[in-house]
């Protein structure tokens, strides 16, 4: 579990390895759902080897790809991966948690995690801060994987335990929420948590 967490060394290597294989259809789901206006700022939460925000950057004009993640090892990957692999977009992958951001508010379109919000230790902290560095009108994405029968790395049904938690958690730091399920197979799904940070205009 450590590992997962923080991957160090060789077996971080490994880790990396199996993140990137074993959520290869989640990572592709979760980018899909993302819907960055051209030239956006997208920040990604314990972003591991960097394979969503690789796909990301390949398939949309971004303005600045950005992210923290634990763990030393990953973002020295991720940052040889996207050093050839985010078109014209600036590169900004620092060491860092959820729960204290080291980039101005408003400063990102899209905020996004694939299956690390159930690592974060402090949800309520972590969640107040990317609404803080959040612009108006931009979009948190929570991903969270759910398995639907035994044998995986979490209990049936788990996931869908933790996205409901997470959309009340989302309404209580004033997100607008919408909840979407991706099916991939009958052994599982993934739960995307959207929340909307209310644009000036609307708050008006």
């Amino acid at each position: 579990m450590h590992q997962a967490v923080k991957p160090q060394g060789a077996f971080g290597v490994v880790t990396g390895w199996l993140m990137e294989n074993l959520n290869g259809a989640q990572n592709r789901a979760t980018v899909d759902a993302l819907d960055p206006p051209p030239g956006a700022a997208v920040l990604e939460i314990g972003f591991g080897p960097g394979h969503a925000l690789e796909m990301l950057a390949r398939s949309r004009p971004l303005g600045l790809v950005a992210g923290v993640d634990h763990s030393e090892l990953m973002v020295a990957r991720a940052r040889r991966r996207l050093d050839g692999g985010r078109g014209d977009a600036a590169l900004d992958l620092r060491v860092g948690d959820a729960g204290d951001l080291p980039f101005p508010d408003e400063r990102f379109d899209i905020v996004f995690a694939v299956n690390s919000f159930h690592h974060w230790p402090d949800k309520d902290r972590a969640l107040a801060e990317i609404a803080g560095v959040l612009k108006p009108g931009g979009d948190l994405l929570l991903s969270i994987r759910d398995f639907r029968t035994a044998g995986g790395f979490e209990a049936p049904g788990k996931g869908a335990e933790t996205a409901k938690a997470a959309a009340d958690m989302l309404r209580d730091v004033g997100l607008q929420v919408r909840l979407r399920e991706v099916v991939h197979s009958p052994k599982r799904a993934t739960l995307l948590v959207r929340g909307r940070k209310c644009g000036r205009a609307e708050a008006a």
